[in-house]
C-alpha cells in the first residue's frame, strides 16, 4: 500500500488525537495548541494566495488584526454581545479587503506585494496613532469568549475543541476549494494570466474572488486569537508579524496545500522548546529557517517528499557534487 492510499488512515488518526488531546495533555500544551489553530488559519490565508494564485500578499496580518479591533470596539467599548461583534468582524473585513482588493488587483508580482505591504503599514500606523477609536499602543484589553447554551468557551478544553472543530471545517473548505474547477482556473492563471485571458476567463475577478477567500481564513484567525489572548494591540498588525507568517508558509512548503499548516506547527513547537532552552531562541529558530529555505526551497514537505522518491536533496547535490575542470 503506497502511501497516497495510507493519507487517509494518517489524517484520520491525527484528529483523533487531536480531539483527544485536553484528555491526556497539560493545559499549556492545550493552549499552544489552539495558538496553533489561530495562526494556523492566518498561515492558510497567505498560502493559499501563494500556491494557488502565485500572489505574495502582506497585508493578511491587518485583516487578522482588524477582525480583533472591531470584535474589542463593540464587545468592550459599546457592550454589544455576540454573534454581532463576530459577525460584523467578517462584514467589515470583507469590505475593506474588496474595496483594496478592486486597487490591487491591477497591479502584479513585485508591485503587488509592495502595495499590500503599503496597505499593512497604514493599517498599523492607523492603529498606532488613533487613541480615542483604536485606543493606540495600549490596545482593547479584556475580551473574552462567551458562555453560549450552557457551554463555558472560558474553559480551555471547551474553547479548544471549539477552535478545532473550525479549523478542520475550514481545512476540508479550502480543500475542496482548491479541487475545485475554480481552483483549477486560479491554477492556470498563476501560470499563464494571459493565455487564460485570451481563453475567456475574466482573470481580475477571479483573483480578487481568491483574494477575498483569504481574507477571511485570516479574519476568522484573527477571531480566535482575540478571544484566546484577550487582548488587541497594534502589535499584531507590525511588519514583522507578516515576515514570520510567510516564513511559515515558505518553511512549511508554499507549494503544497499542507505547507502552511506544516509551517505553522514547525515555527511555534521551535519557538516554545528552543525559548525554554535559551534567551536566545529567536537567532536559533532564524538560523533553522534559514538553512531549510536555503537547502530545500520547497520546504519541509518538499523535503520529505523528495526523500520518499528516492531523489537526492538539492543542499546535498550542492555539497557534495564535484565536477572536473576541464584544462587545456
Amino acid at each position: 500500500m503506497n502511501l497516497a492510499k495510507k493519507s487517509p488512515f494518517y489524517i484520520g488518526l491525527i484528529i483523533i488525537l487531536l480531539v483527544l488531546m485536553p484528555l491526556f495533555a497539560g493545559k499549556y500544551t492545550v493552549t499552544t495548541f489552539i495558538r496553533i489553530i489561530y495562526f494556523g488559519f492566518l498561515s492558510m490565508s497567505m498560502g493559499y494566495l501563494i500556491g494557488q494564485g502565485g500572489l505574495i500578499s502582506l497585508t493578511q496580518t491587518a485583516f487578522f488584526g482588524l477582525a480583533g479591533y472591531v470584535i474589542g470596539l463593540m464587545n468592550i467599548d459599546h457592550g454589544i454581545i455576540f454573534p454581532w461583534p463576530d459577525l460584523t468582524a467578517f462584514v467589515v473585513v470583507f469590505a475593506i479587503a474588496l474595496f483594496f482588493g478592486l486597487i490591487a488587483m491591477k497591479t502584479e508580482k513585485i508591485v503587488f506585494m509592495m502595495i499590500t505591504l503599503a496597505f499593512g503599514q497604514i493599517v498599523w500606523a492607523f492603529a498606532t496613532q488613533n487613541t480615542s477609536i483604536m485606543h493606540g499602543w495600549s490596545g482593547i484589553r479584556g475580551i473574552r469568549p462567551y458562555v453560549l447554551y450552557g457551554v463555558n468557551f472560558n474553559d480551555t478544553t471547551n474553547f479548544y475543541w471549539a477552535a478545532l472543530t473550525l479549523f478542520l471545517l475550514g481545512l476540508f473548505l479550502l480543500w475542496r476549494i482548491v479541487n475545485s474547477h475554480f481552483g483549477l482556473i486560479l491554477n492556470g492563471i498563476r501560470e499563464n494570466p494571459r493565455r487564460m485571458a485570451a481563453l475567456g476567463y475574466p482573470v481580475y475577478w477571479i483573483k480578487l474572488v481568491a483574494f477575498l477567500i483569504s481574507s477571511m481564513y485570516a479574519t476568522m484567525g484573527g477571531v480566535l486569537a482575540c478571544y484566546n489572548t484577550g487582548i488587541i494591540m497594534p502589535t499584531t498588525l507590525q511588519l514583522s508579524r507578516s515576515i514570520w507568517v510567510l516564513l511559515t508558509v515558505i518553511l512549511g512548503g508554499s507549494t503544497y496545500f499542507w505547507g502552511p499548516v506544516v509551517g505553522v506547527v514547525t515555527a511555534i513547537s521551535l519557538d516554545v522548546f528552543i525559548s525554554s532552552a535559551t534567551e536566545r531562541y529567536n537567532m536559533v529558530i532564524g538560523i533553522l529557517f534559514l538553512v531549510i529555505v536555503l537547502f530545500s526551497p520547497t520546504g519541509i514537505l518538499g523535503m520529505i517528499d523528495a526523500v520518499r522518491k528516492g531523489q537526492k536533496l538539492k543542499f546535498i547535490t550542492k555539497i557534495f557534487s564535484t565536477e572536473k575542470r576541464k584544462t587545456d
